[in-house]
This record gives structure tokens, C-alpha cells and sequence, in this order.
């Protein structure tokens, strides 16, 4: 055999090859023998390879694999002795991820099963190619979503980069030779990161007026929340998730550490959404001391148990709103984008507003409330008019 191979096709055989990749990173592929037939994994990193390689000399190529939590290897565009639909391939990508919240295992199943699979999921994965993922594009565009309305560009771009990042590794696994929905470009993006609403129309900001009115029109109960919701700006898992050690009661100053996640296993407390999320950020000090801190939550329902968004929205927040007349009728996210419009009106840093909200950059901010603040183009006039002044003085 060639490259030192011996004739029995070991299974304690292994070699580390370094190989480039379409896109121009390097991977380090440890090539290895299993039931007679040599086969590959990738790795991004050279030592890593280098420790499944001694691994594999050791122990052979079948336990060093179940100890790297790697699949069984599957012949390139077959699954078994058949051809592997884009289907059959995302339901074996789905089912095989690890380190992933239960949330988005739901939400990668649910893209699968409404969007992909009844546009592509028949064709055959080596067959698939980039006039087919321009084809789902444009379906997606003019398939109206369970409100009867567009889907957001923030929708589609986070169903094509799931489908992106499964052909990505599909590629690296030797299954295709490229990924076809690499470099789609894909409808622009309104700023709706915070995924709550579907589409554009639901960006919607609240003036002090229409504030006022929902807060009157509110339960007495809830009122502070609703103030603590404007004034922080935070997500609603992040809110309810607080507890009363979070806050520091003479500076202000409340920490924003976990929220609230709802999947097909129920709720349970998990990370906040990006490490900019991660946040401190501070409170006017007349609302920190009308807060209760006796639960364990920092807010609670009348029963003292957790904060749910569901029963909130449809026993009070939609009671309210309705009250209230405010037309459009905004949903609780409002009050996140109320936040940020307020802050950037009344001369706030846009730096510190993207900070304050836990934006996972500053563009995120610009692309949501850039015609908000004014305040800087007005600026830009001002100086352009001194300008002309001198030039025709």
C-alpha cells in the first residue's frame, strides 16, 4: 500500500494530511481505515488532529471515533446504499449536533420541516446547486408567514445560514465537493435581531403619549414592570430572569447575567443571547427603590412564580393595549425599541445605547434607530450652513 498503508488496513493506521479548503482556511484531515475502507475527519486545528491520530494508533479507528463523539463514517452521496436526499442529510445533521440549546434544535427542526424539506428536501445533496438555493430563496420571499404577512429578512437570512452552516459541514465531511448556498446574497436586513417579531411593522417605537396611555391603562400590578421593561431595554427572557441580587440598590446598577428559554422541553434559564448581552447596566434610582425583592424572581405573577410571556401578553399587555386604542398595537418588544428611540432622541451616545441594549455590535444599533438620532445630522447641516455663510460672505 502507498503511503505507508499496510495490507490488512489497519484500524490503528492514521495519518494527518493538511489540505486546503475552497473558501482558502486549512483543515488537518486524519485519514483512517474502518471495515476495510479508508475514510477521513477534518479538524480545524493541527494539534487536535494530531491528538485523534495518536488516538486512533492506539486504540483503532472505531473507539478512537466513539470517544470524539464522531458519527459512523458515511460513503460520499450515499446513505447506505442509497442516495442521500438534502432531507435525509439535515434530519442526520440535526440529530447528530451537540453542544446546542434544546430552543434552536427546535427552530432547526422546524426550518427543516416548513421551509427546506418541501423545496429541496427530495432532491439528491450532491445534486443540489446554487440555482436551487435561489429558487428557495425566492419562495421563502413570497411565502407570507402564519400572521399573513412577508417574512422578515431576518428570517430568511436565519434559515439560510442554517442551511449554509449544514452544507459547510457536509463539505467538510467529504459528502460534497462545495457548499452551493456559500455567498447567497439574500434580502437586506431591517435590524431586527432580537427576533421576536416577524416582520418590519412590528419595529415599533412608542411615544411618551402613547407610554403614558398603556401605563394608565394598565393593571396597577404591572405598572412597574412595564416602567422597568422602557428603562432597561431588555429582552423579555432577560427581565424575567432577574433576580433581586442582580440589583444594587444604591448605585442602580442591575446585572444581566441569564433569560428565560422556552422549548418543546418547556422553560428553562439558560445563557443571555450574545456575549455582548452580558451586560450592567443602570436604572433611575426612584424606580430601583419600587421595586419588590421579596421572591425569588425580581418579578413575579400574582401567583409568585416566574414571569411568562404568553399569559402576560393575553391577560394584560393585549387588555391594555386595547384600552388604551394604540393603533398600530404594539407588542411587549415595543417597549425594547421604545427604549432605544427615547435614549437616542434625548442625545444619548449611539455607543452607549448599543451597550445598554446588549447589541452584539454597534451596526446592529445603527440599522434599527440610525434615522432616530438626529441629532448628528443635524449637526452636519448646521456646520455645511457655516460653511456657505463663509464662502459667500
Amino acid at each position: 500500500m502507498s503511503s505507508g498503508v499496510s495490507s490488512d488496513r489497519s484500524e490503528k493506521w492514521a495519518k494527518v494530511r493538511k489540505r486546503p479548503r475552497k473558501n482558502g482556511t486549512i483543515c488537518y484531515s486524519v485519514t483512517h481505515w474502518i471495515d476495510g475502507k479508508q475514510t477521513s475527519f477534518p479538524f480545524d486545528d493541527e494539534q487536535a488532529a494530531g491528538a485523534f491520530e495518536a488516538l486512533v494508533k492506539v486504540h483503532g479507528a472505531t473507539q478512537a471515533r466513539a470517544m470524539y463523539d464522531i458519527p459512523p463514517p458515511t460513503p460520499r452521496g450515499a446513505l447506505g446504499s442509497k442516495a442521500i436526499t438534502v432531507a435525509e442529510y439535515l434530519r442526520h445533521y440535526i440529530d447528530h449536533l451537540t453542544g446546542v440549546e434544546q430552543y434552536t434544535v427546535d427552530k432547526y427542526e422546524e426550518y427543516l420541516r416548513n421551509d427546506i424539506a418541501p423545496i429541496l428536501g427530495d432532491l439528491a445533496l450532491v445534486k443540489l446547486r446554487e440555482e436551487d438555493i435561489a429558487r428557495w430563496v425566492k419562495h421563502m420571499e413570497a411565502t407570507p408567514t402564519r400572521r399573513k404577512k412577508p417574512p422578515s429578512p431576518k428570517t430568511i437570512k436565519n434559515k439560510h445560514g442554517f442551511l449554509s452552516g449544514a452544507l459547510r459541514a457536509a463539505v467538510d465531511r467529504g459528502l460534497i465537493t462545495s457548499n452551493p448556498a456559500a455567498g447567497r446574497r439574500l434580502p437586506r436586513r431591517t435590524g431586527n435581531e432580537d427576533g421576536d417579531a416577524d416582520d418590519d411593522a412590528e419595529i415599533r417605537m412608542l411615544t411618551r403619549k402613547e407610554f403614558g396611555s398603556l401605563k394608565d391603562a394598565t393593571t396597577e400590578y404591572w405598572q412597574v414592570f412595564q416602567e422597568f421593561l422602557v428603562a432597561s431595554g431588555a429582552r423579555w427572557g432577560e427581565v424575567a430572569a432577574l433576580k433581586p441580587t442582580d440589583v444594587n440598590r444604591e448605585t442602580g446598577a442591575v446585572k444581566v447575567r441569564r433569560a428565560w428559554k422556552k422549548s418543546s422541553k418547556g422553560y428553562h434559564i439558560g445563557p443571555v443571547k450574545t456575549k455582548r448581552s452580558k451586560r450592567t447596566i443602570n436604572l433611575p434610582l426612584d424606580l430601583i427603590g419600587r421595586l419588590d425583592y421579596s421572591h425569588e424572581w425580581l418579578f413575579v405573577n400574582r401567583d409568585g412564580g416566574p414571569v411568562r410571556y404568553s399569559s402576560f401578553r393575553r391577560n394584560v399587555w393585549d387588555k391594555a393595549v386595547a384600552r388604551a386604542g394604540l393603533n398600530p398595537p404594539p407588542t411587549p418588544h415595543a417597549l425594547r425599541h421604545t427604549c432605544g428611540s427615547w435614549m437616542l432622541a434625548k442625545g444619548i451616545p449611539i455607543t452607549t445605547v448599543s451597550r445598554h441594549l446588549g447589541h452584539e455590535d454597534i451596526q446592529t444599533t445603527v440599522n434599527i434607530y440610525g434615522d432616530v438620532d438626529r441629532s448628528s445630522f443635524e449637526s452636519a447641516a448646521a456646520v455645511m450652513g457655516e460653511l456657505l455663510s463663509d464662502d459667500n460672505a
